[in-house]
Parts: C-alpha cells; structure tokens; sequence
C-alpha cells in the first residue's frame, strides 16, 4: 500500500519531536509504518530504540536495564492516567522514559564511569538534535544557515 510522502513527512515529525529516529543505536531500522502499512506506534517505536540501547550492554546488564526501564515507563504511565493526561500526553510520557533510558545505555556502555549528569547532558542533547532535525523539515531554510547541524 503507498502512501503519500506528506503523509510520512508527519510520521517522520512526531516521532523526531519525540526524539525517535529511524535507526536504532545499534544500526536495527525503526520503521514509520509495519508491514502492512500501519503506522507503527510512537511508544512501540520508542521501546525499539530503547531495545537498540540496551543491546550495546553487557547481556547480563541489558535484561536488567530492560526490566527496570519497562517498570519505570508503567509507574510514568500509571501516575499520567491518575493526572488527567490525554492520549498524547501519555504516549510522549513513556515514550520519553524509553528514548531516555535509550541514550543512558548507549552513554553507560561507551564509558564504564558515568555521571548523572553526563547522561543527562547527553539526553538533552539527542532531544534538542531531534527538535532541530524535526524543524528542518518543515523549514528547511534552517539547514541552510547551519548546515552542519544535520551532516
């Protein structure tokens, strides 16, 4: 089934506003749309990337990080339904527990001493990248004035 390509182009914009690419750290493909051309949810997507993360772990660390992360994103979940959240609220509230918990194990199994505020720099960083990623689509003048931001 095709799809128009403005279609994607929004797929594409929420997930990097979310800060979901469409590759994984470990190089696996994060797809807008499944096989049968449904549009892959932003919270599957984002349990992807994080499952991308842990696998740059040691085997025996990742399942652990997995558990804690998946039990963190239910208390996240939980705690938005008890806040009144609406359906996207809560998608960007998980979504945001798995894409962080992504880019702490990617910061974790790069470097064996981590700060927290290593791993928090480095979040902010792969969301501010993502945001600016998810401008230059819509205004793509931006990549003009800072054309290595996207290289």
């Amino acid at each position: 089934m095709s799809h128009a390509a403005s279609d994607d182009l929004s797929l594409l914009a929420e997930r990097l506003r979310l800060g979901i690419p469409l590759t994984g750290f470990d190089g696996r493909s994060i797809p807008l749309r499944d096989c049968f051309g449904q549009p892959v949810a932003p919270i599957e997507a984002a349990r992807e990337l994080l499952e991308s993360g842990a696998s740059l772990l040691e085997p025996a660390d990742a399942g652990e990080f997995l558990t804690d992360t998946l039990a963190r994103a239910r208390q996240v979940e939980n705690a938005a339904c008890l806040d009144g959240a609406d359906a996207f609220g809560i998608t960007a509230r998980v979504a945001a527990v798995f894409v962080s918990a992504a880019v702490r194990a990617r910061v974790i199994a790069a470097q064996c001493d981590v700060s927290p505020s290593e791993i928090n720099r480095a979040t902010l960083s792969w969301y501010q990248l993502h945001q600016l990623q998810r401008k230059a689509l819509f205004h793509p003048a931006i990549t003009a004035v800072h054309p290595t931001l996207f290289a």
